[in-house]
C-alpha cells in the first residue's frame, strides 16, 4: 500500500505544472489550490498553461483507468492473503497483477509528465523539480512523524 501512494504521490507531484486551472470531476493529483500555486510559482503563460491542461485532460482518462485497475488489483491480493485456502501459487498471480497495475500506472503518469516538461522553460523545469524536492521532503517527514506516533521507529 504504500508503494502505492508514493507512486500516486509522485505522479500528483509531476502533474502540478499542469494544474493551472482545477478539472471538474473527480481526477487523480492534489487539490485545486495548488495548481494555481504552482503556475503563479512557474510564472506559466497562457499558452502554456492552456497547453498543460489538454495535456492533462488527453491523459485523464488512462489515469482513472489505471488508478482503478490499481485499486481492484490489490483489494484482490489483499481478499486472497485473508483467505487460508488461497495458494501461494494464486497470490503470487495476483501480486503479479497488482505490481504490474502499479507499474502501467507509473508509466501513465511518467507520460504526462514527459509531455508536461517539454512545454517548460528550462528555468521553469529547475523551479518545479525544486518544488518537487522540498514536498517530498515534507511528506517523508509527516511519515517519519506518524511512523514515530505509532512506534514504529526504524
Amino acid at each position: 500500500m504504500t508503494l502505492l501512494f508514493r507512486s500516486f504521490a509522485i505522479l500528483a507531484l509531476a502533474a502540478l505544472p499542469g494544474l493551472a486551472q482545477p478539472a471538474p470531476g473527480p481526477v487523480p493529483g492534489p487539490g485545486p489550490a495548488e495548481g494555481p500555486r504552482m503556475a503563479r510559482a512557474l510564472n506559466l503563460t497562457g499558452a502554456q498553461q492552456a497547453s498543460i491542461q489538454a495535456i492533462r485532460e488527453r491523459h485523464r482518462p488512462d489515469l482513472v483507468v489505471q488508478r482503478d485497475t490499481v485499486r481492484r488489483a490489490q483489494a484482490a491480493l489483499r481478499a486472497a492473503l485473508q483467505d487460508p485456502d488461497t495458494s501461494e501459487a494464486q497470490l503470487r498471480v495476483l501480486h503479479d497483477k497488482a505490481s504490474s497495475a502499479r507499474f502501467e500506472l507509473l508509466l501513465v503518469g511518467r507520460a504526462l509528465r514527459q509531455e508536461v516538461q517539454a512545454v517548460l522553460t528550462p528555468e521553469q523545469r529547475a523551479k518545479a523539480a525544486e518544488w518537487r524536492a522540498t514536498a517530498q521532503a515534507h511528506r517523508r517527514e509527516r511519515v517519519r512523524h506518524f511512523r514515530m506516533a505509532l512506534g514504529m521507529n526504524d
